[in-house]
C-alpha cells in the first residue's frame, strides 16, 4: 500500500481528473458502475496500475459499445487491458509506464461515464 502522502496525492489527481471528465451534469450510475469506480478511484490511490486499466475497462467498455464509431482512445485502452489479462507478469512495462497507462484509463473512464450523462 502507498504512503499516506502517496494516496493522499493520487486521491487529488482522481479527483481533478473526475471532474474534468464529469460532462455537463453527474451522470446517474448504476450499481455496479457506482462499486467500480470506487474500485478504480482506490487501485489508483493504492498505485494497483494493471488493476486501474482492468477496472477502466469494464468502466468504459458499455459506454463504448453504444457508439456509433470506433473510438481509437477506448481500442487503445483495450489492447492494454488484453495484454495485461493474458500475459505473464514478466512481460509488464516499468512502473512509470504502468503509472501513465493508468491515468489514460481513469481519464477514458471517467470520460465515458461522463459522456453517458448527456446521451
Amino acid at each position: 500500500m502507498s504512503a499516506p502522502a502517496e494516496w493522499d496525492a493520487r486521491a487529488d489527481w482522481f479527483a481533478r481528473a473526475a471532474a474534468a471528465n464529469a460532462g455537463p451534469e453527474a451522470p446517474a450510475l448504476s450499481e455496479r458502475e457506482d462499486r467500480l469506480l470506487g474500485e478504480l478511484e482506490a487501485a489508483f490511490c493504492a498505485g494497483a496500475w494493471v488493476a486501474c486499466v482492468v477496472l477502466a475497462y469494464a468502466l468504459a467498455e458499455g459506454p463504448a459499445r453504444n457508439r456509433d464509431a470506433v473510438d481509437p482512445e477506448f481500442e487503445l485502452l483495450r489492447e492494454r487491458r488484453n495484454v495485461f489479462a493474458h500475459s505473464d507478469t514478466a512481460d509488464l512495462p516499468p512502473e512509470q509506464t504502468l503509472e501513465l497507462y493508468a491515468q489514460s484509463a481513469v481519464r477514458m473512464a471517467l470520460r465515458a461515464l461522463g459522456e453517458k450523462a448527456w446521451r
